[in-house]
């Protein structure tokens, strides 16, 4: 065999040999973590709210939580119902259909759009429309009180102990805040101690007699109180005393509006005074001033339903040097 081809041989074997280096193996991403389901409140005919514990984070931070509902007995996909960034609070689950029985599940998905494994799936069947009672309705409103009623549900589906008028809360996150609660014959409630000129929403929920349930919420009512006359301002603001560390101011009485004077607040170069007067009886206040600064000040009245007058004319002066 000639030396020419043993080189060939040579060379064409460290071409095969020494051929380009295999590529490092990329480390794996892991997705997020399994959440888990932690309860359910407030089923309705269309809405439910679901909470749950959050998933472990993988290789990127979790975006976003997406939960779907399976309508069971049914042939059509998974629906993504809502998306949410919230853990540990319960989030608000809608337009799901009356009297239907549901699969509901939740899934992180992190930054770079990677989903992580579905939770186990918690089942509801949402209540037939009947169960709900009616939207509350104000009457007889005037500036601090109203008279709120509501329809019964017809149909309950345990035994009825009463209802509570609530105040909904704005946020996913706060409490609830019951506002009236009556028994199970009783389908309205007085309303004392409002303001005048204001807005308030209230919904209705049913108790139930096992102490634990309630029913899912009414539709939202609003009342809005009677605007108030308020009182008249204070006049002729006087500075009857002026030292280098204190002044003493008085006026005439404001007259009242629809309700009685309460107390009058002194303003002291845009700001309230820490002290107000106690009682509408007494009209002359005292306060601290520094030597040789300038002051403008000025009164309102306040009646007992909380409305202010408006402000009285301005009196400005400088303290003296000592």
């Amino acid at each position: 065999m000639g030396l020419r081809h043993l080189l060939g041989v040579a060379l064409a074997f460290a071409l095969v040999t020494s051929g380009p280096a295999p590529a490092q193996a990329s480390a794996p991403v892991t997705p997020p973590g399994t959440p888990q389901v932690a309860g359910t409140q407030f089923l309705s005919a269309t809405t439910v709210d679901l909470a749950w514990m959050p998933a472990a984070t993988g290789t990127n931070p979790i975006a976003v939580y997406e939960v779907y509902a399976r309508r069971l007995g049914w042939t059509y996909p998974d629906q993504l119902v809502t998306t949410t960034t919230s853990t540990w609070v319960f989030v608000p689950i809608r337009g799901l259909r009356p009297a239907t029985t549901y699969e509901l599940y939740v899934r992180a998905r992190d930054t770079s759009g990677l989903p992580g494994p579905a939770s186990a799936p918690v089942t509801i069947t949402t209540l037939p429309s009947e169960t709900v009672p009616g939207p509350p309705v104000a009457t007889n409103v005037t500036a601090t009180t109203a008279t709120v009623s509501w329809r019964p549900p017809a149909v309950a589906i345990e035994r009825i102990a009463g209802y509570d008028l609530i105040v909904p809360p704005a946020t996913p996150t706060q409490p609830i805040q019951i506002r009236a609660s009556t028994g199970p014959s009783t389908t309205s409630v007085q309303l004392t101690g409002l303001r005048p000129g204001t807005s308030y929403t209230f919904i209705v929920v049913v108790r139930y007699t096992d102490g634990t349930q309630r029913s899912a919420p009414s539709a939202r009512g609003t009342v809005t109180t009677v605007p108030s006359v308020p009182p008249s301002p204070p006049s002729d603001l006087t500075v009857t005393t002026l030292t280098p560390t204190s002044a003493t101011l008085s006026w005439t009485a404001s007259a009242p509006g629809d309700f009685p004077i309460s107390r009058y607040f002194t303003y002291v170069n845009g700001g309230a005074l820490g002290v107000s007067n106690p009682t509408p009886d007494v009209r002359t206040v005292t306060f601290a001033v520094s030597p040789g600064n300038a002051y403008e000040v000025y009164v309102r009245a306040v009646d007992q339903a909380g409305i202010y007058s408006a402000p009285s004319k301005t009196v400005t002066f400088t303290a003296p040097s000592q």
